[in-house]
């Protein structure tokens, strides 16, 4: 039985095993999702009740946030008997499904190629705005490096890199390194996120046994190819701290706290204190400008060469107020404790030489260190983890499996019944944030919400679905493979099964892109005219590299899709091939939308549009959410081309 907290929340649609779906359809119920890789129960019920049914091509590992991950994806069944690439995640993440040979994880991707993922990586916190390439103790700095270059620049903007390795900060050598290989900033977590008991989600370091043992407090760095870190996301090292910029909070005394990759900085407030929110740190090697030092001493953040923990009290040149140690001790308790590295407690600033005392004795009561009074730097031998130190409790996955196992006390077979109980005869499960659909250069916007209810064309390679023209165009098919069609490497073929009962060889892999709730995925769709094999069926073919391109020289051109049915629209989405080989250009875009394909009526007035690489080359448009079957955007103009272009056209209900 799967607890509640592990149960995705999506409006509308039922989580069940095959044992347990509905037969008929109820109020309310939009889909339903089987936890079990039955295809014919799926067919079967997607056909009785009218509306969608998702089954995995393989095991389904539920995560501690709700996501429902199949290795080998998700197969869409409508109820026409066809089958739709679903994308490896339900609910869909904001992020694309990036093209990365790597292997699948439910938060991203783990290095190296064919690593099998120990169970930790299943319970890593799934970000619903930023995947998350992981990479073992194996991976160098040039083998990331190689690895992020894969990617579309888009794609590694909103790309976090995470190391699944023992230790304090295991993944920051390589990431610099990383950065400075690619000549661009990479962004790292500086461990791994996981999820409490509770439901939060805390970035742990871990142990030699890739236990978690110590919360980091800088949880997301900047690594930069200069070889500085900036810390973008952390916590209060002590709880209670309140925070004055992303790095540093704000001590008893008039102190601050300052938060670092590999340390910690406890400092005055004064001239000589670092800039309240530059909290960009060098690493060993290069020394600081001029303009730099002459303002703060640096040094305390140069990470240390051996990995070891660094702990600074004080500023050269300002004093230590006695009273400051007793706010010092319980920091040193709070923050210290646990943590999987050797550390070292170095006082800058104009300590009493009580207060050397006092800080060697604190040395020695929090973390075992043998070290008299008078030194600069105390070197705190601290008790490793596997010596007793408390592992810190996580939610792990869970890996679902159904079979014929018999009962402990040999009673009948019972309906497993892997749902979340609600209200109304269909079980609607409750209102999650942040579901989306994804599409290569998505930019942390929710294109998901709603789902299609009417019949959704198999999106097949190679195939084509005719559609009336008055140019006597058709649907076109791509013009070449689909960059989302191939499976990643590791990845359990698919059930054999297809619309017609058997798979061709052009039906495409469930890993495709995330079009679960984009109501216009598949769908026919018809033109005003178009260019060479650019047909308008590209708009909907679920591939990112094709799209339509309306015949030159001859505006107002017009594209449009059939949704089958009519559907409240709220919002449009509008996408150009995600590739720099595509220079920023602006659109101007008319929506309209009909009823009968014969009178249109003006949903959007005529509008000038930006797609940029930088942005994703997507533009949103909202609708007023009125009923329509028939969408049509009719192009007046193009800042590149003489002709109108689209590679996507994404509808939602909100």
């Amino acid at each position: 039985m799967i607890e509640p907290t592990h149960m995705p929340a999506v409006p509308g649609w039922l989580v069940v095993d095959a044992l347990s779906a509905p037969d008929m359809p109820a109020e309310g119920l939009e889909g339903v999702v089987l936890l079990d890789p039955d295809e014919a129960a799926a067919e079967d019920r997607a056909t009785r009740l009218g509306r969608p049914v998702l089954a995995p091509a393989g095991p389904v590992v539920v995560s501690p946030g709700g996501t429902l991950f199949a290795a080998g994806g998700w197969w869409r069944h409508t109820p026409g008997g066809r089958r739709v690439a679903a994308g490896p995640r339900f609910p869909a993440p904001a992020w694309p499904p990036f093209d990365l040979d790597a292997t699948p994880i439910p938060a991203g991707r783990l290095l190296p190629t064919g690593t099998t993922p120990p169970e930790i990586a299943d319970a890593i916190a799934v970000d619903p705005q930023r995947p998350l390439l992981v990479f073992d103790a194996t991976v160098t700095g040039p083998a990331l490096a190689a690895a992020l270059r894969a990617l579309s620049p888009a794609d590694r903007a909103v790309l976090d890199v995470a190391a699944l390795a023992p230790g304090q900060g295991a993944g920051r050598a390589v990431a610099l390194a990383a950065a400075a290989e690619l000549g661009e900033p990479v962004s790292l977590v500086n461990g791994l996120p996981l999820h409490t008991p509770s439901g939060d989600v805390v970035v742990y370091a871990l142990d030699a046994a890739l236990r978690p043992v110590w919360a980091e407090p800088a949880g997301r760095l900047r690594c930069r190819p200069d070889g500085r870190e900036e810390v973008t996301a952390s916590t209060p090292p002590q709880p209670g701290l309140r925070a004055v910029d992303a790095a540093t909070y704000a001590l008893d005394l008039g102190w601050l706290v300052r938060v670092s990759g590999g340390g910690l900085h406890a400092m005055p407030v004064g001239p000589l204190a670092p800039a309240v929110g530059r909290a960009a740190v060098p690493a060993p090697d290069p020394a600081p400008p001029a303009s730099q030092e002459a303002t703060v001493d640096l040094t305390p953040y140069r990470p240390l060469a051996d990995g070891r923990y660094r702990v600074v009290v004080g500023t050269p040149g300002l004093e230590i107020n006695d009273l400051v140690w007793p706010a010092l001790s319980a920091l040193f308790t709070s923050a210290l404790t646990d943590v999987p590295a050797g550390v070292d407690l170095q006082v800058n600033g104009d300590a009493t030489d009580w207060g050397r005392t006092v800080a060697a004795e604190l040395a020695e009561r929090h973390l075992g260190a043998d070290a008299g009074p008078g030194r600069d730097v105390l070197e705190l031998d601290r008790h490793r983890p596997d010596d007793g130190a408390a592992l810190k409790p996580y939610a792990p996955a869970k890996v679902l499996t159904f079979g014929a196992e018999p009962e402990p006390d040999a009673a009948p077979p019972r309906r497993r019944r892997l749902v979340l109980a609600v209200a109304g005869a269909a079980a609607v499960l409750a209102v999650g944030a942040g579901i989306v659909a994804a599409w290569p250069g998505d930019r942390g916007h929710t294109d998901n919400v709603g789902t299609d209810p009417y019949l959704m064309p198999d999106i097949s390679a190679g195939s084509a679905t005719s559609g009336p023209s008055p140019s006597g165009s058709s649907r076109a098919a791509s013009a070449r493979p689909s960059a989302s069609a191939g499976r990643p490497s590791g990845a359990p073929a698919p059930a054999a099964s297809g619309p017609e009962g058997t798979r061709t060889s052009g039906s495409p892999d469930p890993l495709g892109l995330d079009n679960l709730f984009n109501l216009a995925a598949g769908h026919d769709t018809r033109d005003s005219g178009h260019a060479d094999v650019y047909g308008s069926g590209n708009i909907t073919d679920g591939d990112a590299g094709t799209y339509w391109e309306s015949r030159s020289n001859a505006f107002p051109q017009w594209v449009q899709v059939d949704l089958g049915g009519p559907a409240q629209l709220r919002r449009a989405v509008l996408r150009l091939p995600p590739s720099a080989a595509w220079p920023a250009r602006s659109q101007r875009i008319e929506v309209q939308a009909s009823a009968d394909d014969k009178t249109f009526t003006t949903l959007t007035a005529p509008a000038s549009y930006t797609f940029d690489p930088a942005s994703g080359q997507r533009a949103t448009i909202m609708l007023p959410g009125t009923p329509w079957r028939y969408v049509r955007l009719v192009f007046t103009a193009n800042s590149v081309q003489s002709a109108g272009q689209l590679s996507a056209l994404e509808l939602y209900r909100l």
